[in-house]
């Protein structure tokens, strides 16, 4: 059985994330590109920049949900 609540929670946080995953790509490469940095440093800067969003992202929807469960 599909549980809902779950499967809301995941369309809003996969949804967020391609909502936001252009831009901030746009704009990582943008000031790499700009500093001239390398292939590998690029990466490396995009895994830390994707990450850290990806783990606030993350844990901005999980409190909104559990706090619109706990009101309801």
């Amino acid at each position: 059985m599909i549980d809902k609540k779950v499967l809301n929670e995941t369309f809003a946080d996969v949804g967020v994330g391609i909502i936001v995953s252009f831009p901030i790509a746009w704009l990582v490469l943008t000031i790499c590109t700009f500093f001239d940095l390398s292939v590998d440093k690029i990466a490396f800067i995009q895994t830390i920049v994707f990450t850290t969003i990806s783990l606030l992202r993350k844990y901005t929807i999980r409190k909104y949900f559990k706090d619109n469960e706990e009101s309801h």
